[in-house]
């Protein structure tokens, strides 16, 4: 295995990790957002889940594999206590949760049957390093499964005061980092180019529509554009202040629209270890 006192594998977090960045992650369920790998998970499955964030997905996934084991990782202590509590409180004692880097799986080799990850190869800058490490410790044909967003397909409707500039602001920070915001699409390329077989991508809508919906995806827009994206974007020369007042002005506008509708495009991909 890797040093582990070499460089981490991830940059900074873009979206950070405050209450409404958290509250975003929690509208995703293994039922609705790994649908694609769940068909391919059986009870006994020794499953890994990078990038757990607050573990929403993860009891979902823990439960498809019990008795197996599941294991989160995640790189935020914060997140993985969330995870922790979030296990515990569903009676998921298959689960387990720690600190880790996915450039340095604490794992041996081939030791699991599945790998799942969910906006998460979108943070990391070197994305083949990563995979690497996730087929080291997939067993022979062992399953990997993520799903990524497409940014560039992001829409908002209407598009009042220009509204849909934000995810070129969203891109440009991210890609900054050290992110790639259309992972999503890269999928299959990726996977092949790192040595996985029977790769298969699809893809997936999540929409906006109802009040409480586009309240919800209005207070977790302002929370990106004021909270993380703006100190990044003016400080990479991206954007103004003045830009970002007008975007966030524009979304208080948007939200009471009886029009408002907005989608996010995500790409899924699976992959199997030869």
């Amino acid at each position: 295995m890797a040093d582990n006192t070499q460089e981490t594998s991830t940059p900074d977090y873009t979206m950070g990790y405050e209450d409404s960045a958290v509250e975003r992650l929690s509208r995703f369920t293994a039922e609705t957002d790994a649908a694609y790998l769940m068909a391919h998970l059986e009870p006994g499955m020794r499953l890994l889940d990078v990038g757990c964030g607050p573990g929403n997905i993860s009891v979902g996934l823990a439960s498809a594999v019990a008795p197996g084991e599941f294991h989160g990782i995640d790189m935020k202590e914060s997140q993985v206590e969330l995870a922790i509590t979030a296990a515990n409180d569903g009676g998921h004692s298959n689960a387990r949760f720690q600190v880790a880097d996915a450039l340095y799986l604490p794992f041996p080799d081939n030791h699991f049957d599945a790998v799942h990850c969910h906006s998460f190869l979108m943070h990391v800058p070197d994305t083949m390093a990563v995979l690497a490490e996730i087929k080291r410790v997939l067993k022979e044909g062992g399953v990997l499964g993520a799903r990524e967003p497409i940014v560039e397909k992001f829409f908002i409707e209407p598009d009042i005061g220009h509204l849909n500039k934000f995810w070129a602001i969203f891109s440009a920070v991210m890609i900054a980092n050290g992110g790639h915001t259309d992972m999503g699409k890269e999928l299959r390329a990726r996977f092949s180019e790192a040595g996985f077989v029977k790769v298969v991508a699809t893809g997936a809508l999540e929409t906006w529509g109802s009040p409480s919906e586009t309240a919800t995806l209005a207070e977790y827009v302002e929370y990106v554009m004021r909270g993380t994206v703006d100190d990044q974007a003016i400080a990479h020369g991206i954007t103004t202040k003045d830009e970002i007042d007008a975007l966030q002005e524009a979304m208080e506008v948007w939200k009471e629209d009886p029009g408002a509708f907005a989608a996010f495009s995500w790409g899924e991909c699976l992959g199997r270890k030869p």
